[in-house]
């Protein structure tokens, strides 16, 4: 399995947190996703999560712009341009639901798409 190194500030922080993990694999997406994170909190995890895919969103624009010498802004929206076809007209359905992990905290709603 070819893994992503992880982040150097994740590495020295004592409370950082995993909250996903995406692979590809037998011909299709799988995710794992730690939800729950914020239950003894005021925050909306909903909107803490949409704010974080928008963070990715960026990151991503700025790697693939870097990468392939892109326009960082036409390189997003290109990557909001499918996802809003792949919302509205998904290419392939998604499974799975939300399993513990073994230390019981809210980690994997398993969902396989594409």
């Amino acid at each position: 399995m070819k893994e992503q190194p992880i982040p150097d500030a994740a590495m020295r922080d004592p409370a950082a947190t995993e909250l996903a993990r995406i692979w590809v694999a037998e011909h299709g997406l799988h995710c794992a996703l730690r939800i729950g994170v914020y239950d003894e909190t005021p925050i909306d995890e909903a909107r803490a999560w949409g704010m974080m895919l928008a963070d990715l969103l960026r990151h991503l624009g700025r790697g693939l712009s870097d990468y392939y010498n892109r326009d960082p802004v036409e390189v997003v929206d290109v990557l909001l341009e499918a996802m809003r076809d792949e919302l509205a007209s998904p290419s392939s359905p998604i499974s799975g639901g939300l399993k513990r992990s073994r230390d019981d905290e809210p980690e994997a709603g398993q969902a396989k798409a594409h």
